[in-house]
């Protein structure tokens, strides 16, 4: 790590503004579902499918960015990325059908694919474990910043001037956020230096290679089948929540927004806090916890009442997400070695995007047949499957006391 004191403050503040834009365009899907299927004329259920596009165009894509910013640096393939997604956005923004629309969602899972795999492997290059879980807890909040920061906003203007000035915003940002990057982040950190034969670069061999290893230890196959299960039950869960809320419980799209806020702001609270406990303790127990505490949460919500009590187990489901976040995301950057952490983070994203497809599309058809109870149910029993797997076949890697 630099011993310029505010080099890691920056490096944080940047990774957790590329984050940030990535998660405001997926997060702000959802509650955009009934607008969007009214404009294109299709079915609430038929619009979620741009969900699972988008994670499977993701999952394919950041296999190969992540092998690539193994050898040949993260920052390029941040910058790149940026410049892609902002062209998507705009494309996004001109859809004149569903058709369209969905395809650029797709160019848009890819560019994210780039952007999240290869931001993440740097800040996990950059920070040494005892410290990572600080550093993931800061990183992480992006993702519920957007729950604060995007999703009310995108709510608030979808609802006066509709959903396609948001795409424009988010685009431009992109570039803003593509500038500063190519400016103020080095390209390569000590921790990622590592001298790997030219034979390797681009071969598929190595890929073979550093996938055969993480499927015969049973720490990484863990990790790679814990992570798509409980990504999976919580976008599902989440995705076909504000049509709960908007036809169930017949509040406003203004309304949806606020709760998102609720569960935003609790999982703020709760991201940089988890990670000072887990570089203090133990990630493994709190990562564990806090699945089982989620599990319970999503069977609950399904049969609440508007009201103070859905207030209060949404807001726990917020801080169960930070709590479940950060320690996994610490733990499974320090599985493998510097030099295949990108493939292997791409790996357990890839699996993460499929499992995220897997559960929405079947998510879609529970919540067309029998409603967002059994959603709910579907995404608890995945998410305690996902906390025993992770209870009874990974060992928490070595760390020094700080």
């Amino acid at each position: 790590m630099t011993k310029d004191p505010a080099r890691p403050a920056l490096i944080l503040l940047l990774l957790f503004c590329v984050g940030l834009l990535g998660e405001v365009d997926y997060q702000m899907i959802p509650p955009l579902l009934p607008l969007l299927a009214s404009t294109f004329g299709v079915t609430a259920s038929h619009a979620a499918r741009v969900v699972p596009v988008y994670s499977v165009a993701s999952a394919v894509f950041s296999l190969l960015f992540g092998y690539l910013s193994d050898h040949y640096g993260r920052k390029r393939f941040i910058q790149a990325g940026l410049v892609c997604f902002s062209v998507t956005c705009a494309g996004a923004f001109a859809s004149a059908s569903f058709e369209t629309f969905l395809l650029v969602r797709l160019l848009s899972g890819v560019t994210t694919g780039a952007i999240v795999t290869a931001a993440t492997s740097y800040a996990a290059d950059y920070f040494s474990y005892d410290r990572r879980g600080r550093a993931m807890g800061i990183l992480s909040t992006a993702y519920f910043a957007a729950a604060i920061l995007g999703i009310p906003a995108a709510t608030a203007i979808a609802g006066r001037w509709g959903w396609r000035p948001l795409f424009l915003v988010t685009a431009s940002a992109a570039l803003i956020c593509g500038l500063l990057v190519w400016k103020f982040i080095q390209g390569g950190t000590a921790a990622q230096v590592h001298a790997i034969g030219s034979q390797h670069r681009l071969s598929l061999s190595r890929i073979r290679q550093v996938f055969g290893l993480c499927l015969r230890r049973r720490d990484t196959l863990s990790v790679l089948l814990a992570s798509p299960l409980s990504s999976g039950a919580i976008v599902a869960f989440i995705t076909f929540l504000s049509s709960h809320l908007i036809h169930q419980q017949h509040v406003s799209v203004q309304q949806v927004g606020l709760v998102f806020l609720l569960c935003g702001l609790a999982s703020l609270a709760g991201a940089p806090l988890s990670g000072i406990v887990a570089d203090r303790w133990a990630k493994k127990p709190l990562l564990v916890l806090s699945g089982l505490v989620l599990a319970a949460c999503v069977v609950a919500v399904p049969k609440l009442v508007w009201g103070p009590g859905l207030f209060v187990v949404l807001a726990l489901a917020g801080l169960s997400i930070a709590f479940r976040m950060v320690p996994l995301l610490a733990i499974t950057t320090e599985l493998v070695n510097a030099s295949e952490r990108g493939t292997f983070l791409a790996l357990r994203n890839a699996l993460s995007q499929l499992g995220i497809a897997a559960s929405t599309l079947s998510a879609s058809y529970l919540f067309a047949s029998s409603g967002y109870a059994w959603v709910g149910v579907f995404s608890a029993c995945l998410l305690t499957i996902s906390s025993l797997v992770i209870l009874f076949f990974v060992k928490e890697p070595q760390r020094r006391k700080i």
